[in-house]
């Protein structure tokens, strides 16, 4: 297959009329071409990479089922994203192992977008600092349940969520970092020094930046500061203009450099569905405007973004340019979390997403199928 392309984003590079081959399900070669094509698009971009997703379409991780995974991998598909992480809210040990072997059992056998593995967001996180987690289920980090999460399912467990000020979560860090596990720092009161410790011991990541963390003081700079200015960690971000306002996020781009900022959609159940009521995780949540926050209280409850949506809102609300944006939904979500994909090159997955001229997504291809047509 043939795919020219008026504007293709490597996403690094931007080349103009070049034609993309694909044979089965890698890219063969990238060049300018006077052959006949079989596809036309004017812009081309590495498949879009959800690497913080906590569900869409009425489907919510902590009750997922082969039917639901199937009707996620469709929705994403739909959106430009071609690879995802799953995440997981605070919950018992059991049931998070029940969602690794649900994961484990049916990720290789989706029919669109690729689930890539899980994103464990809790327990271990700050009560004060719990954001839309039940605070029953908190707790200190314990080096037995990571052993077995390790042993069992260390293909599956990608990103893991800590506050780093608890007791024991150093150890825990080192731990998980030392077996190839992404450690993310969140929903956390964490001092710019404990923020530091927790990098020095392998923290490479934060958790939805400014939400559910310390806030930042010019007296004490807290884990905002040390991370903004900490080559070594990247930050997701939430670009959905209600978790965090536009000036906060071009402060934070200004500060920290697009290439280490990651967009991530921390969609819910009621993405791509009505206003109403939900659940994410076992908590009830209220869908208004299509901002979800928790039944009876003004805390945010995820979000009903999408990647493809990010990405309009820093171009077109922010005027960032399309190259940086998406650099932040395709190589620098992969590089934060540990994945082989998210570039267009000869001898990768032919992962693909094409959008029109507005930026609207019009065709989706994973490993060279096409999954989504508008």
């Amino acid at each position: 297959m043939r795919i020219l392309a008026k504007k293709l984003y490597t996403p690094l590079q931007v080349i103009e009329d070049v034609c993309i081959t694909i044979e089965g399900e890698k890219i063969v070669g990238i060049e300018k071409t006077q052959q006949k094509v079989d596809k036309a698009f004017p812009i081309v971009a590495p498949g879009l990479v959800d690497t913080h997703t906590h569900g869409a379409v009425g489907i919510d991780a902590m009750q997922i089922d082969k039917e639901g995974l199937e009707k996620l991998s469709l929705f994403y598909a739909s959106r430009g994203v071609t690879s995802f992480l799953l995440a997981t809210v605070s919950d018992t040990f059991e049931k998070i192992v029940h969602v690794c072997e649900t994961v484990n059992e049916f990720k290789e056998k989706l029919p669109a977008a690729k689930l890539r593995g899980l994103y464990i967001e809790g327990p271990y996180l700050n009560p004060s600092k719990k954001g839309a987690h039940k605070e029953q289920y908190l707790k200190k980090p314990d080096i037995k349940e990571l052993q077995k999460l390790v042993d069992n399912y260390k293909e599956i467990v990608k990103v893991f969520t800590i506050a780093p000020e608890l007791e024991g979560s150093i150890e825990a860090i080192k731990f998980l970092a030392k077996n190839n596990v992404v450690v993310s720092i969140g929903h956390t009161e964490a001092d710019y020094q404990t923020t530091v410790d927790a990098v020095n011991a392998g923290a490479t990541r934060a958790t939805h930046l400014f939400n559910a963390m310390r806030s930042f003081s010019h007296r004490e700079p807290g884990i905002v500061g040390a991370v903004l200015t900490d080559e070594r960690v990247f930050c997701e971000i939430i670009c959905d203009l209600v978790h965090v306002h536009p000036i906060v996020i071009e402060i934070a781009l200004k500060s920290k450099g697009f290439q280490k900022v990651v967009l991530v959609s921390d969609s819910m159940s009621a993405t791509g569905l009505e206003d109403g009521e939900y659940l994410l995780g076992d908590l009830e949540v209220v869908v208004k405007n299509k901002v979800a926050r928790l039944k009876n209280s003004d805390t945010l409850a995820g979000s009903t973004l999408t990647l493809d949506q990010a990405i309009k809102n820093l171009v077109l609300n922010l005027n960032l340019d399309l190259k940086s944006a998406l650099t932040m939904a395709t190589l620098n979500a992969c590089l934060a979390s540990n994945l082989r994909c998210g570039t267009i090159q000869v001898g990768m997955p032919a992962d693909l997403v094409c959008f029109d001229e507005e930026l609207n997504v019009v065709a989706t291809f994973v490993d060279g199928k096409l999954v989504y047509s508008a």
